[in-house]
C-alpha cells in the first residue's frame, strides 16, 4: 500500500510539474503580445468573457489569467466589468483541461504519445541554439508530455487503490462531504486543473461513483478562488473586488450545480446514456454547470461590480515622500524637502529607466555594477506595470508643482526663488525623459523577443548606452564623480549613440532586416539619447549627496 501511495504522490508531481513547465513555456512564448492582446480584447462583457475562455485555454491555467486580470485590473488597464467578465469566462476555458485528460488521458495509450513527445522535445531544446520558437515548442512539448506521463503513473496506482482498499465504505458518505474534499484538494494543490484530474483518475478506477465525482469537481471550483484571494491580499480595492466576484460566482454556480446534481446525472447517465463512460461525462458535467454558471451571472455584471464598488472603498495614497510631512508657510524646511523630494523623483525616473530596459534597479544603484555586467546579467523581460509606474511619476510631479505654487505665496528670497525655478527645472527634465522611454517601451519589448542575431546586438548596445548613462548620474549623485568627469563621461555616450546609428544603417544591407525595423531601432537609440540628455540636464540641479539606495519603492522593485 505504501508503494502504491508513492507512485500515486509521484504521478501527481509529474503531473504537476509538467503543467507548471507547460504553463510557463506557453506564457514566455507568447509574451508581451499575448498579454497585449488580453488587454486589448476585453472592451465590452462578451468580449471579456470570450477572451477569459481562450486565454485560459491556451495557458491551461484559469489561476494564471485570474492572476493576470488582478494586475490588469489594478493597473486601471482594464475595468471592474471586464475583469468580471474575463474571470467569468476563465470559469469556462479551464474545463478544457478536464476534456483534454478524460478524452486523451483515458482513451489513448499514453505511451504512445508523451513519451516520444519528451524525447522530441528534449532533443529540439538541445539543437535549438537561440532560437527562441523552436525553444518554445520544445519546452511545450516537453510540458504535455509530462504532464500525461504523471497522469498515466497517477491512474495506475489509484486502480492499484482500487483494489487493496473496501470501496463499499465510501459510498455512506453524502456529496457535500466530497464537495469539502475538493475544495480542500485544490485549495491545497493550487490547481483546479490537478484536482480535476486526480478525480477523474478515482472515477476510472471506480473508487468514486459518478455523483461523488462530480461532487468533487463542483467543491474544486470553489478552491480555485483561493489563488486569487491570495492574490488580492494588500492589493487596492479594484483587486479585491475582482477576487470577490471571482469567488462569488464560483460559490453561487456550485450552490446551483449542487442542487441540480441529481437532474444532470440523470440527463448524462441516462438520457445521454453515458453510463459506460463517465470520465466524459464528467468532463461534459464540469463544463455543462460553467457555462450555466456564465449565463446565469453576465446580465448582472453591472449590478456586480456596483455592489462591489460599494463594498470597498479606496484610501488615500500619497503619492510624494517628504513635501507633504511639511508645511511651505516656513520656506528654509520647506524647501530643503522639495529638494528631497526632486531628487527621490530623479531616483524613481531612473529606476524607471531601468525596469523600462529590463534590468533590476539595484543591480545598478545598490551593487553598482557596470553597465557591461549589468546587461549580461539582465537578460529576460520583466513582468512591469509601467503605465502605473509613469502615471506615480507625473503624481509627483503635479504634488511638486502645487507645493511650489503655494511656496511661491510666501516672502521668498531671490536666491529661494532661483532655487525654486531650477528645482522645477530638474522635475521637468526627469518627467520628460521618462515619458520618452515609455513611448519606447513596445519597440523595446519587440527587439528584446527578436531572433535576429544583428538585431538583438544592436539592441544590447542601445541597452549598455542607456546603463552606461545611468552609472554616470549614479556616481554624480552620490558624490563619487565631479561634474567634469560626468561630462567626458556623457561625450563617450554620445560616441557610443552615433557608432550604434552607424551600425543600424549599415544593418539594412548587410542583414535581413527591413527599413521599418531599422527605422525603429534608429528612433529608439534616438529616444534613449533625448532622455540621458533630459537626465543629465535634471541631475545638474542636485548637486548634494542623496543616498539612491535608501527608499526602494516596492512598487517599481
Amino acid at each position: 500500500m505504501t508503494t502504491i501511495i508513492i507512485e500515486a504522490l509521484s504521478g501527481l508531481g509529474m503531473f504537476l510539474f509538467g503543467m507548471y513547465y507547460m504553463e510557463l513555456s506557453i506564457k514566455e512564448a507568447a509574451g508581451v503580445r499575448f498579454k497585449s492582446w488580453v488587454r486589448h480584447s476585453t472592451s465590452s462583457v462578451p468580449k471579456s468573457l470570450l477572451t477569459g475562455t481562450l486565454a485560459t485555454a491556451v495557458l491551461q491555467s484559469s489561476s494564471v489569467v485570474t492572476l493576470m486580470t488582478l494586475s490588469f485590473v489594478s493597473a486601471s488597464m482594464m475595468t471592474l466589468n471586464s475583469g468580471i467578465g474575463v474571470i467569468f469566462g476563465a470559469n469556462v476555458g479551464t474545463t478544457v483541461t478536464a476534456w483534454i485528460v478524460a478524452t486523451l488521458g483515458f482513451k489513448v495509450q499514453i505511451e504512445a504519445f508523451a513519451l516520444p513527445m519528451i524525447g522530441a522535445g528534449g532533443l529540439l531544446l538541445m539543437l535549438a541554439g537561440n532560437n527562441k520558437k523552436i525553444l518554445g515548442s520544445a519546452k511545450v512539448a516537453i510540458g504535455f508530455g509530462l504532464l500525461f506521463l504523471g497522469l498515466d503513473i497517477m491512474k495506475n496506482a489509484i486502480e492499484g487503490v482500487a483494489t487493496a482498499v473496501d470501496l463499499s465504505t465510501f459510498s455512506a458518505y453524502p456529496p457535500i462531504v466530497f464537495l469539502l474534499i475538493g475544495f480542500a484538494l485544490t485549495a491545497l494543490i493550487q490547481s483546479s486543473s490537478a484536482a480535476t484530474a486526480i478525480v477523474l483518475s478515482a472515477l476510472y478506477a471506480q473508487i468514486l461513483s459518478f455523483d461523488h465525482a462530480a461532487a468533487m469537481v463542483i467543491g474544486s471550483n470553489i478552491g480555485t478562488t483561493v489563488t486569487a484571494l491570495l492574490g488580492a491580499i494588500g492589493g487596492i480595492p479594484d483587486k479585491k473586488r475582482v477576487a470577490m466576484a471571482h469567488l462569488l460566482f464560483n460559490v453561487i454556480t456550485a450552490i446551483v450545480a449542487f442542487m441540480l446534481l441529481p437532474f444532470l446525472t440523470y440527463v448524462l447517465m441516462d438520457v445521454l446514456a453515458l453510463n459506460n463512460d463517465q470520465t466524459t461525462a464528467l468532463a461534459l458535467f464540469h463544463t455543462i454547470f460553467n457555462i450555466l454558471g456564465v449565463l446565469l451571472l453576465s446580465p448582472f455584471i453591472g449590478f456586480l461590480a456596483l455592489f462591489l464598488n460599494n463594498r470597498f472603498t479606496h484610501k488615500a495614497q500619497v503619492a510624494t515622500r517628504y513635501i507633504h510631512l511639511v508645511d511651505p508657510h516656513s520656506p528654509d524646511t520647506a524647501i530643503v524637502a522639495l529638494r528631497n523630494e526632486v531628487s527621490n523623483l530623479f531616483v524613481k525616473t531612473m529606476k524607471f529607466a531601468l525596469l523600462l530596459a529590463n534590468i533590476k534597479p539595484g543591480d545598478l544603484l545598490v551593487k553598482k555594477m557596470e553597465a557591461r555586467a549589468l546587461i549580461e546579467a539582465n537578460q529576460t523581460l520583466f513582468e512591469f506595470d509601467y503605465h502605473k509606474a509613469y502615471s506615480s511619476l507625473k503624481e509627483i510631479e503635479i504634488s511638486i508643482a502645487g507645493f511650489v505654487a503655494r511656496l511661491n505665496e510666501q516672502n521668498l528670497t531671490q536666491e529661494q526663488s532661483q532655487q525654486l525655478e531650477s528645482l522645477l527645472t530638474s522635475v521637468r527634465e526627469s518627467v520628460y525623459a521618462a515619458k520618452i522611454l515609455k513611448d519606447s517601451k513596445e519597440n523595446i519589448d519587440d527587439f528584446a523577443q527578436s531572433d535576429n542575431p544583428v538585431i538583438t546586438e544592436i539592441f544590447q548596445a542601445i541597452r549598455r548606452n542607456l546603463a552606461y548613462g545611468l552609472q554616470i548620474y549614479v556616481n554624480y549623485m552620490n558624490g563619487d564623480w565631479d561634474a567634469k568627469r560626468c561630462q567626458e563621461r556623457f561625450a563617450k555616450a554620445l560616441d557610443e549613440n552615433r557608432r550604434i546609428m552607424r551600425e543600424t544603417t549599415l544593418a539594412i544591407s548587410r542583414s535581413n532586416i527591413t527599413e521599418k525595423t531599422v527605422v525603429s531601432l534608429l528612433n529608439t537609440n534616438q529616444s534613449i539619447l533625448t532622455a540621458n540628455e533630459s537626465l543629465m540636464e535634471a541631475s545638474e540641479v542636485l548637486q548634494l549627496h542623496f543616498d539612491i539606495a535608501a527608499g526602494e519603492d516596492e512598487r517599481y522593485m
